[in-house]
């Protein structure tokens, strides 16, 4: 199974790593059973590494990954984020973000006790937050680094300048930012940056939420509880060329012998950058997962 050293760190992480956004249930809905099937099915591939967050599912996704841990009884590499809080009430629930020293480390143990794990590999923070010092977030990070409570620090969705001022107070080890196709904007400065500076790169979304896969006609409709259903990326008056670029995008896949057709292609021209560490693709089932086999094999 082929690997890539994150950043400066000791981590050495499959190609692809397995996502647990969909857990949480944002994407149409979400089957306990399924989704911890889809994690084994995902460790059976001979992926390495699972990336969650605590807020996929208000801890939903990191109880079931942590339960996956139990069951197995084998190192995997864990990545988590802390960072995004919230509460329910009467009201619904509410969600916002932060990034005080405080509440991450609060969120660590949090997440470390669903996870059932005295220590994570790898911790980001989820986003950056407007009036929260980099000094404060950094800080807490690398106290939480010295403390032996994670192994690595990583940010994510954080913007070029995020990251000059994170990353003058203390060495980042990864970058988790969306990347695909029809996403590219980390091109401008993003990715650069990681390469001067030692650090991995993670991409989430590779196969831009399923459009990617080749599965989607310009007539396709999501229900009210998948998050996709409000997306521009899937609303807006250039949907119908996106299809009909998939399309021709699956015909290349063909053309150049790829089993796993479109998607494999997409997640391949992710990995081409010598700044990606690896590209997280996710499943709601065993079935989703079967065909990363191959892909995670991908130089």
């Amino acid at each position: 199974m082929h690997t890539r050293r994150l950043g400066g760190t000791d981590l050495e992480l499959t190609a692809i790593g397995f996502g647990t956004w969909q857990f949480g249930g944002r994407w149409g809905g979400a089957d306990d059973a399924e989704s911890e099937a889809a994690v084994h099915a995902a460790l059976d591939t001979g992926i390495n590494w699972i990336d969650t967050a605590d807020i996929y599912g208000q801890g939903r996704a990191e109880t079931l990954v942590g339960k996956v841990l139990r069951e197995r009884g084998e190192d995997v590499i864990v990545s988590t984020k802390g960072g995004v809080a919230w509460e329910s009430s009467d009201e619904g629930l509410q969600i916002w973000r932060e990034a005080g020293r405080g509440y991450l480390t609060r969120a660590l143990e949090d997440s470390l006790g669903r996870l059932g794990l005295e220590r994570v590999d790898l911790y980001h923070v989820h986003w950056p937050v407007t009036g929260v010092a980099a000094e404060e977030t950094m800080g807490a990070l690398l106290d939480l680094k010295q403390a032996g409570k994670i192994r690595a620090i990583g940010v994510s969705n954080y913007s070029l300048g995020d990251l000059e001022a994170a990353g003058a107070v203390g060495q980042i080890d990864a970058l988790q930012n969306g990347y695909h196709l029809m996403r590219r904007d980390v091109e401008g400065g993003e990715l650069e940056w990681c390469r001067e500076n030692g650090v991995g790169v993670l991409a989430y979304g590779p196969l831009a939420h399923g459009l990617l896969t080749g599965r989607m006609s310009a007539d396709t409709v999501f229900p009210d509880n998948d998050w996709r259903a409000a997306s521009e990326l899937f609303t807006d008056a250039h949907f119908a060329d996106r299809i009909e670029a998939v399309a021709e995008l699956s015909a290349l896949a063909a053309k150049s012998g790829r089993p796993g057709g479109v998607a494999e292609l997409a997640v391949a021209w992710v990995l081409r950058r010598p700044e990606v560490t690896s590209a997280i693709v996710g499943g709601r089932n065993p079935a989703q997962v079967a065909p990363l086999a191959a892909w995670a094999t991908t130089p």
